[in-house]
């Protein structure tokens, strides 16, 4: 696998990606950070692989995509976050996860006050722009707006990808 292409390369088949993406029925819940977690309704999931694990029902559905992100990820998180309309995220951070670089692909983004803040500063997301952040970072992503968003999340070991990926950290530039 070639990793100084491997984010230009999704870029260069987002529109197989998205194609696939557009064709998934279902989704299931994303769950809170509490010291028991429980489903929320504020944001959803398509995960391709979560905690390690492929999730087939997933997979299937979208396998052109499944293969493109299979070599390069660690897995802990791979697939969609999806963010209905007037709702957050709890803060948090992945302290639990080892050291990982998160990465966001915008899907859907709508017009309006909406973004991430990651350590007190805030991200606000762009299509085309691919974003990336420390997981050990305090975080959250808000939609202020009337229509759901929708990001690609990846997450890759730190200290393997930081020279790859350092120019998409891009709150830890300013």
């Amino acid at each position: 696998m070639d990793k100084k292409n491997f984010i230009q390369n999704l870029i260069d088949n987002w529109g197989t990606i998205l194609g696939e993406y557009d064709q998934v029925k279902r989704t299931i819940p994303a769950y809170n950070f509490d010291s028991i977690p429980k489903p929320t309704t504020d944001w959803r999931a398509i995960a391709l692989w979560w905690n390690y694990k492929e999730l087939d029902q997933f997979q299937k559905q979208m396998p052109k995509t499944t293969e493109l992100v299979r070599h390069g990820p660690s897995h802990r998180a791979t697939g969609w976050l999806i963010l209905n309309p007037n709702s957050r995220t709890p803060e948090h951070n992945h302290l639990d996860w080892g050291h990982k670089i998160i990465v966001h692909i915008p899907t859907y983004i709508p017009e309006g006050d909406l973004g991430f803040v990651v350590d007190g500063k805030t991200y606000r997301w762009k299509l085309g722009e691919v974003f990336a952040f420390d997981c050990y970072s305090n975080h959250y992503g808000f939609n202020n707006t009337s229509e759901v968003r929708s990001i690609m999340v990846l997450d890759f070991e730190y200290d393997e990808w930081i020279d790859i990926l350092k120019p998409y950290m891009r709150l830890e530039q300013q």
